[in-house]
């Protein structure tokens, strides 16, 4: 018995390793770093609690938190309803339908640098296709990345179009996974296509919708590529959601420190997000 326990904990060492290197090792250098100052020119000197003390009063972490949070508000019912929707049209297989899959889902294969230039192109205020597009039906330009309010609903659609591929595979899953025999009872039964929806394939779809709201709010939470490339965190401090914050912190004003005391405080609110969801799901 012991050497076919030892023959298996032998398939397990290139996990453990893996997860020590790349997961462990990482976030216990994280909380133990948060409690120094380092600017990378002299030696980490140990300050306890002083990174989170300055984290309480920066008024610019916590604009970084609510940005976040209102990017959230915005993004995730378009990343659900929209993939949704496009996963009931396509779910059945015919060519047609895998043609159109592969397009939407096209996006999101995309490098996250070269789909956000090409953004940045589209919502340009001078050359842009979308102004233009605007000043050939007479109607004026929209400073789409010039003012707070159209910047932040510009990552919100680089955002859904980058992930409704993704999510409405997710969807598409869920819809083949649900046997036809449900649909086919509720037709005898006199129910039309919404009431077919509503009360039978939205319930049953609900492991696959918490698991697309999930992933939607892990990817705009966490999204870094795409803000600093299209906006760069501007117009002024209008988008500059919560790890970009961190990353200027750290690398253009070389608060290393502090940086990882933000890296803690947004790790252990991601954990929250992640456990609220887990408990959700076990008590559905």
């Amino acid at each position: 018995m012991s050497s076919l326990v030892k023959s298996r904990f032998i398939f397990v060492v290139p996990a453990l390793v893996f997860l020590s290197l790349f997961v462990l090792i990482p976030i216990a250098s994280i909380f133990t770093m948060s409690f120094y100052s380092w600017d990378l020119l002299r030696p980490p000197k140990f300050v306890g609690w002083n990174n989170f003390r300055l984290m309480l009063e920066d008024k610019w972490f916590w604009n970084s938190i609510w940005v976040s949070i209102k990017l959230l508000i915005l993004t995730v019912p378009m990343t659900f309803f929209i993939p949704m929707a496009l996963a009931l049209a396509l779910y059945r297989e015919t060519r047609s339908s895998k043609i159109l899959r592969a397009f939407f889902y096209w996006p999101y294969m995309m490098p996250a640098v070269a789909g956000t230039t090409m953004w940045k192109w589209l919502l340009s205020y001078d050359l842009g296709l979308l102004n233009h597009i605007l000043k050939s039906c007479g109607l004026s330009p929209i400073g789409w990345l010039l003012k707070p309010a159209p910047a932040l609903f510009s990552i919100a659609l680089l955002r859904t179009w980058a992930m409704t591929g993704l999510l409405m595979m997710m969807f598409i899953t869920g819809l083949q996974n649900i046997s036809e025999e449900y649909h086919e009872a509720a037709k005898i039964d006199g129910a039309n296509k919404w009431q077919i929806f509503w009360y039978v394939t939205f319930p049953l779809l609900r492991n696959t919708n918490l698991l697309v709201l999930t992933t939607a709010i892990a990817h705009v939470f966490r999204d870094f590529a795409g803000i600093y490339v299209l906006t760069g965190g501007g117009p002024g401090y209008s988008t500059m959601v919560t790890p970009l914050y961190i990353y200027n912190s750290a690398f253009t004003q070389f608060r290393i420190g502090y940086a990882y005391a933000m890296s803690v405080v947004f790790l252990l609110i991601s954990f929250v997000i992640a456990m609220t969801t887990l408990r959700v799901r076990e008590n559905r």
